[in-house]
């Protein structure tokens, strides 16, 4: 697969916007079999959300690897076999309405691998999250907002740490809010849907 990164830009610190990304994806459009490399600093962006995102690797991800905005509560974004590593915060960023189905997904020594935006306003969201290997998660595995109603189901998860810490926040439920905060974390109601046996944590 071809490499594709910014000859412009450079990950400097900072938040960017979609002009920092690398590919930006229409609503109903697909992205597949890239690597993203590590000058850019929002990988990619789907700002009218229903994308697809298939076979794509972030190589070191900058600010996000995958940014989902907009769209409708029926929009749908799918990500499917990818991979990502190297990112401080989050891989998966929505920030917009409706679901995000994430089947099939890599992530090594990263913040999160998907978080349901805390600052966005009173907008629920929904996330699928199966088939995940997730080596040293630094924060958790997915984080959403208690308060603002999301829903999120996981299953088929294996975690990997290094040290061999096998106190690994799965689902954390954020309050959202100007500042979000921590409430907690694990199965909880349709927040955090998914059982002990879904979960497998240096196994």
């Amino acid at each position: 697969m071809q490499t594709f990164e910014r000859s412009d830009i450079t990950c400097s610190g900072g938040e960017g916007q979609k002009d920092t990304a690398v590919f930006l994806v229409e609503a109903g459009g697909t992205l597949k079999n890239a690597i993203i490399g590590k000058n850019q600093k929002e990988g990619v962006h789907c700002d009218d959300h229903d994308c697809t995102i298939e076979n794509v690797w972030w190589d070191d991800v900058c600010e996000d690897a995958l940014s989902i905005k907009g769209g409708t509560a029926s929009s749908v974004t799918t990500v499917t076999n990818c991979g990502a590593r190297y990112a401080s915060d989050k891989v998966v960023q929505h920030n917009g309405y409706g679901t995000v189905k994430i089947d099939g997904f890599f992530a090594q020594e990263f913040g999160k691998l998907y978080r349901s935006c805390g600052t966005c306003g009173d907008i629920p969201r929904t996330v699928t999250v199966d088939n995940v290997y997730a080596i040293d998660p630094l924060v958790s595995v997915i984080t959403v907002n208690k308060n603002y109603g999301d829903q999120a189901k996981l299953s088929n998860i294996h975690v990997k740490t290094t040290n061999g810490n096998n106190d690994v926040k799965v689902c954390q439920w954020s309050q959202g809010g100007s500042s979000p905060s921590n409430l907690g974390d694990g199965p909880s109601g349709t927040l955090c849907q998914y059982s002990e046996s879904d979960v497998h944590i240096n196994e």
